[in-house]
């Protein structure tokens, strides 16, 4: 099953801290866009190419259980109505969060550490556990923004972080600008290649313009 979104998410912890490295709005439009890729490919949504001047929207095709705790949570979310794909990017990457988070402890890639604050108030946070996922997903990232070939999945993870501003190590001008250049190349295909195209027009440049 496609792990876009759980990916994104070790890409969105720090290390340390074990929370989020960007603001709660662009963290919900990334991980909910990379929820719906990962529908995409579970066969369990569409989202068709719409004319110009027209948001596109999201079909969803099959709602029985994925097994997957954070893709049913999507599912269960958007029901069987077609809607808006920049309200279900934003919900979903809303919903989404926890789970994804779970599902990331459980396969010990980060670890959940509860502290209470005057002893009353309770905060969590998920800094790592076993690095090794992450360290593979971020080498085939620096080698994508170094100028090798980047695979399909590496080329959703830069495409989104790119849209959001938090390309690691996009420190300079080439970097920035490879990582436009990944974005805009056209790297979708079989059933990405329809739905990209819809997130390419309602919520990229909806990214953007932010």
């Amino acid at each position: 099953m496609s792990r876009l979104a759980e990916d994104l998410v070790l890409l969105l912890l720090d290390d340390s801290s074990g929370r989020s490295t960007v603001d709660m709005n662009r963290r919900h439009r990334a991980v909910g866009s990379a929820v719906l890729l990962d529908l995409v490919r579970a066969g369990r949504i569409r989202i068709p190419v719409t004319p110009v001047g027209k948001e596109p929207r999201v079909d969803v095709l099959d709602t029985n259980r994925t097994g997957n705790p954070a893709l049913d949570a999507a599912l269960r979310r958007m029901g069987t109505k077609s809607m808006k794909v920049g309200w279900a990017a934003d919900n979903l990457g809303q919903v989404c969060w926890k789970p994804l988070l779970e599902l990331l402890a459980a396969d010990g890639a980060i670890r959940l550490e509860e502290q209470r604050t005057f002893g009353v108030i309770k905060t969590k946070s998920w800094p790592a556990e076993d690095g090794a996922r992450e360290r593979t997903i971020r080498q085939a990232i620096a080698a994508a923004l170094g100028g090798a070939q980047p695979d399909e999945e590496t080329s959703v993870l830069i495409t989104i972080l790119h849209a959001i501003g938090a390309v690691p190590g996009a420190a300079d001008d080439a970097t920035r600008a490879r990582a436009a250049e990944i974005a805009r190349s056209g790297w979708a295909s079989g059933p990405l290649r329809e739905a990209f195209h819809g997130l390419d027009t309602a919520w990229l440049v909806t990214l953007y313009a932010g």
